[in-house]
């Protein structure tokens, strides 16, 4: 441990009271939560390595793998194909989407009993907000010891959990242990306990940035720690700061309320057209307006939703599912449109038209890392088209078809 950490430690340890106002979060970390949930009605899964996956093709990747699995060296978002190679006769078993949400609903009920606040990826990534729980249910490990215990006897499913300051270090914790116990990290220790950590359990740690860090040779968070500014900006660029900062165990942000999300936007003509043309020109700008505000929290959409306002203020709706999750803007466009098409059956001017994506999930693995190379090469297109958006904003590249709508103002917004 660091002198500056063995000051803080003791800073702490000194002053009980200060601690106790700080901000105090749990982790639970249910290792291959759909595994699991496949587990729980298939008895014949239980300790055998398996897979869930969305098909049986070759290009299919592995959505989640059972904890034998994971030993055998599958992992999630392993090509389906390379997964069976290592297995023989592999099961794969198919996505039960609404048995995860019963699930989580199931989990989330035990939770609402300790916590005000908490927030859900629906994957077994669950933050939880027990700041000044101490007097009902004692410290925060006692607290998440009893929530591991309620959900393994009520939902028959074991959680690795870890008790922290923030959401970074809890998460880091809780990976240490999986795929079950219970750890802390106390007030003041966080720097000392990442300090001798496997860099690769850092979040945020991709393909890109490993290929930099072998280089260097750091094997352990403290390395990274140890890094000034202008070092941590001359071998990871702008994001060198940041992922010094993390293997800091610096993280500020907040336990967010579990919400149904839907991220809109909007495009207004500056005079009423009947041109298709023109109007799926907007229809493709509002859908790289949502798309980028979607992607930006590493989301994807599960539904998408169209609004046509019609020059005499009547409106009309549709609606449909996808059967995958949608997260590129071409896919996005192509999805809007069809809507469009079953929706707007009057042949009037058109005044507006609006876009929803809703159903919003965490995207749960790096795609492009198992796709096949088109799909790579368009992946990578669409993030260097984001990267150049967020730098000099919305709208600074676009398709031609776009420009062909004419004068409209689109706008974008989460809720």
């Amino acid at each position: 441990m660091s002198p500056h950490s063995l000051l803080v430690s003791s800073f702490f340890s000194q002053n009980k009271a200060f601690a106790a106002k700080l901000p105090a979060i749990a982790h639970l970390n249910i290792t291959g939560f759909r595994a699991a949930v496949a587990a729980l009605h298939d008895s014949s899964l239980r300790g055998r390595p398996f897979v869930v996956a969305g098909g049986t093709g070759g290009r299919t990747v592995a959505w989640d793998v059972s904890p034998a699995a994971l030993k055998e060296g599958i992992k999630k978002g392993m090509a389906l194909a390379a997964a069976q190679r290592l297995v023989k006769k592999l099961p794969v078993v198919a996505p039960d989407i609404a048995e995860y949400t019963r699930v989580n609903a199931a989990i989330e009920k035990i939770i609402s009993r300790y916590a005000p606040v908490w927030q859900n990826d629906g994957a077994g990534n669950i933050y939880l907000d027990i700041t000044g729980t101490q007097r009902l249910f004692g410290p925060a490990p006692d607290c998440a010891c009893h929530i591991q215990n309620e959900i393994l006897d009520s939902i028959k499913m074991e959680a690795a959990a870890a008790t922290g300051t923030n959401k970074l270090v809890c998460k880091v914790a809780s990976r240490t242990i999986r795929p079950e116990g219970l750890i802390e990290v106390r007030p003041g220790n966080e720097t000392g306990f990442l300090a001798h950590q496997d860099i690769t359990l850092l979040p945020g740690i991709g393909p890109s940035i490993m290929k930099t860090i072998r280089i260097t040779g750091f094997r352990e968070a403290g390395e990274l720690a140890a890094l000034t500014n202008s070092e941590a900006v001359s071998l990871f660029g702008n994001k060198g700061i940041i992922l010094r900062d993390t293997a800091l165990g610096i993280d500020n942000s907040p336990v967010a309320a579990a919400e149904n999300r839907v991220i809109k936007s909007r495009a207004d003509f500056s005079e009423d057209v009947i041109d298709e043309t023109v109007i799926h020109g907007a229809i493709a700008s509002i859908a790289e307006h949502a798309g980028l505000e979607m992607r930006k929290d590493k989301l994807g959409a599960a539904a998408v939703k169209m609004t046509v306002i019609y020059a005499d203020g009547v409106s009309a709706e549709g609606k449909e599912k996808s059967k995958t999750i949608i997260v590129l803007d071409r896919d996005i466009t192509a999805a809007a449109k069809k809507v469009y098409r079953r929706t707007a059956l009057r042949r009037i001017r058109v005044r507006s038209v609006a876009l929803s994506l809703e159903g919003l999930i965490p995207l749960f693995f790096e795609p492009e890392l198992f796709e096949p190379e088109t799909e790579t090469k368009i992946r990578k297109l669409q993030e260097a088209v984001d990267m150049i958006q967020k730098r000099y904003g919305a709208g600074k590249v676009m398709r031609g078809i776009v420009l062909a709508a004419g004068n409209y103002t689109a706008s974008a917004c989460a809720l």
